[in-house]
């Protein structure tokens, strides 16, 4: 009875709402267009004006190329300075060893006996889970629970 009633009032309510609906956009319908129309005006001319900002500048600030071609030619002067460096030099040497080693270390074959046996038997675990689902059906689990009578 309960669900009845909220889907009988749902649907009321949800009728009611769609006919004042309608009939308040049917008599505002223009008004509603208008709206729409100017909105998506003041969008255009706002996006236009922006992007003339934009354009005047990059325009009248020329500057900012020569700036990053600027900061281009630090960091450059930096990598280079970095480049002369013994340390870097060192370093480079060290990670050159440390690789040649670790090469001669995977090359090198070790050849070391197994200490026993790798039997492998043919079971798999589906064989295995057949045993078990066997063993428990000749072997019931017992309990110790009290049980109902």
């Amino acid at each position: 009875m309960g669900k009845k009633l909220s889907v009988l009032t749902t649907l009321a309510i949800g009728t009611a709402a769609y006919f004042v609906t309608k009939k308040v956009l049917v008599e505002h319908q223009d008004q509603i267009k208008e709206k729409v129309a100017q909105f998506t005006d003041e969008g255009r001319e706002t996006a236009l004006r922006y992007y003339n900002h934009a354009k005047d500048y990059m325009n009248e600030e020329s500057g900012l190329q020569d700036t990053l071609n600027d900061l281009k030619q630090k960091v450059v002067d930096k990598a280079e300075k970095f480049k002369g460096e013994d340390s870097v030099g060192q370093a480079l040497s060290s990670l050159k060893e440390a690789t040649s080693e670790l090469k001669k270390q995977f090359d090198k074959k070790d050849e070391v006996e197994p200490e026993e046996d790798i039997v492998i038997d043919g079971r798999s675990a589906f064989g295995e889970a057949k045993d078990a689902a066997e063993f428990e059906k000749d072997h019931p689990t017992e309990i110790f629970y009290p049980k109902e009578n």
